[in-house]
């Protein structure tokens, strides 16, 4: 199992939600599916961003269907938010690449640190772009 930083979490359920209406248990179940069951989030992580989601009008909730089950879906403004996640993602992912680069040459895997920075290139995010 991972520990993933808090934010993640907003950035997999907009995402999740904006290719279909999912219920909490669904999105519990395709991060696990989609992480290979490296990262579980709880059912209290998950039903507070629902709710913390849904106050902002990032997500709505759709009519009950079946019994209790809430089944919710990204909003436009929610649609917005994803976006500007997604691009501050990226930018997050080139720094870290560029970090692993620096640990690797500490390690003297010159090999690995070529291949992490290529890697990093290929987001096509520039060190200075990364830094802002």
């Amino acid at each position: 199992m991972i520990s993933v930083p808090k934010g993640v979490l907003r950035l997999a359920a907009l995402k999740m939600l904006s290719e279909s209406s999912l219920s909490g248990t669904d999105l519990a179940g395709q991060i696990r599916r989609v992480t290979g069951g490296e990262w579980n989030p709880g059912p209290g992580s998950i039903y507070l961003m629902l709710g913390e989601l849904l106050k902002k009008g990032l997500i709505t909730e759709l009519p009950k269907r079946e019994g209790n089950v809430r089944r919710y879906i990204i909003s436009a403004k929610g649609k917005e938010e994803l976006s500007r996640l997604t691009k501050e993602t990226e930018s997050d992912v080139a720094r870290q690449l560029r970090l692993l680069a620096v640990y690797s040459a500490l390690a003297g895997r010159k090999e690995l640190k070529a291949k992490v920075l290529s890697l990093a290139d290929t987001l096509g995010i520039s060190l200075d772009t990364a830094k802002s």
